[in-house]
């Protein structure tokens, strides 16, 4: 579609992450434990801190040098969080 409406090539390319966490206590926890070594610091569609892991090793690392960070394996939606909250 982007070739065909708007003449822009495209190509997907894999990327090795096979597990992901949300740090639920925020991007100063993440900033605190910096530098994450072996770990892949994205964002989520509402700006929230999410850790990309090549494999089970380099989270099962990151969680016992860091314990501080809590980690989830999901996170809802805010509109989620406040719906469950009522």
């Amino acid at each position: 579609r982007l070739l065909n409406e708007y003449s822009a090539e495209t190509s997907l390319e894999p990327l090795p992450y096979t597990i992901a966490r949300w740090v639920t206590n925020g991007w100063d926890a993440v900033e605190a434990c910096e530098p994450l070594f072996n770990t892949f610091i994205a964002k989520d569609r509402w700006d929230r801190p999410v850790l990309l892991f090549n494999n089970e090793w380099g989270l099962k690392n990151l969680e016992e040098k860091h314990p501080s960070l809590e980690l989830a394996p999901w996170a809802f939606a805010p509109e989620e969080l406040s719906k469950s909250k009522r």
